[in-house]
């Protein structure tokens, strides 16, 4: 493996999302990469919008060159705080899921939580006009999923 692949392969496997096979496997990876970047984990990423929400070509080809090659690589490999609590926070993530009984699948949250976190970062900083852009750019998704996204993101990014 690429040296300088291996932090990302480590973020990778510790954030569950080594898979590439299906849409939904490249798309968590996109956004749990995306939200662990997003609370000062430094892969290097850039992002644009895109269909599913923030995505990074650079990342989609860095995937498709280490996720093949397993994670022998990586064996013994971890992360050092406080980048091990960053990933830990991500994965908890879910958890609101079954905690506020949303009708959401795990992919589909974290596509929210990153689209959320990518409009924020680019001057949707008010609650309001935060839920208003990502009604517009993600209509499938409830009120009640924005509005419980915006809780869970908000204090994801104060803790």
């Amino acid at each position: 493996m690429n040296t300088s692949y291996i932090a990302t392969a480590v973020a990778i496997r510790d954030l569950k999302c080594y898979s590439i096979q299906s849409i939904d496997d490249r798309i968590l990876l996109q956004k749990k990469i995306y939200l662990a970047q997003d609370i000062g984990l430094s892969l290097g990423y850039g992002y644009s919008w895109y269909i599913h929400g923030p995505y990074s070509t650079d990342l989609t080809t860095v995937a498709y060159q280490i996720v093949p090659e397993g994670t022998d690589a990586i064996e013994g490999k971890n992360f050092k705080e406080p980048y091990a609590s960053m990933i830990l926070k991500v994965n908890k993530l879910e958890d609101v899921i079954h905690e506020k009984e949303l009708q959401i699948d795990r992919v589909q949250w974290y596509e929210l939580l990153a689209s959320m976190a990518y409009w924020r970062k680019h001057g949707y900083v008010k609650k309001e006009d935060m839920i208003k852009k990502v009604e517009t750019t993600k209509p499938q998704f409830s009120r009640s999923q924005i509005n419980a996204a915006y809780t869970a993101y908000a204090k994801f990014k104060s803790e």
